[in-house]
């Protein structure tokens, strides 16, 4: 995360999508005063959802700045690769199965990768919600990033994957679905 997060800028969660940051606010939190970031929504919905995070909390709750677009190039070219080696150095990628939220972006990606050449069976409910979560949210931030539709931004996540012959089914299967939103 940069070092100040201002009002106004637009942060990222694979489950709740785009927020913009509406205000900063002091919050007292176990006896100390604290720092908060209030966050809504940029798709407004009816629910009139907020999210209130404590600056000390934000990369620990999932939402994080939105990748740039030669970092969401990067990601694409990793998933062609299917290469560690292709990673920035500067970026430090968790174990998938962890779903860390530093680097959330390029776990997301990991995930998808991996999956991509594994077989998922149908009773492993566990990992097919992890490949289900990693698709929507890795696909809604790219396309959001390059400013395409989620179809066409999933496509070009199935085409850096590979040949369709190659990819699990589940893995298209979490594309499809991922494109729908």
């Amino acid at each position: 995360m940069k070092e100040e997060i201002v009002q106004g800028d637009l942060l990222y969660h694979a489950v709740h999508g785009l927020c913009r940051v509406d205000g900063l606010l002091k919050q007292n939190r176990s006896g100390k005063e604290v720092l908060c970031y209030s966050l809504v929504p940029k798709t407004p919905n009816k629910m009139k959802v907020r999210f209130v995070i404590a600056a000390p909390d934000i990369e620990g709750s999932g939402f994080h700045l939105l990748v740039s677009v030669r970092e969401a190039n990067e990601i694409m070219e990793y998933l062609k690769e299917g290469d560690i080696k292709a990673v920035p150095s500067n970026v430090e990628i968790e174990p998938a199965s962890s779903l860390s939220q530093k680097n959330q972006p390029w776990v997301l990606a990991q995930a998808i990768l991996s999956f991509s050449h594994d077989t998922l069976e149908a009773k492993d409910q566990k990992k097919r919600q992890m490949l289900e979560h990693s698709a929507k949210g890795l696909v809604g931030e790219l396309a959001f990033v390059f400013k395409t539709t989620l179809k066409e931004t999933a496509t070009k996540v199935r085409e850096s994957l590979g040949g369709s012959s190659r990819i699990n089914p589940s893995v298209l299967a979490a594309l499809t679905h991922a494109s729908e939103d």
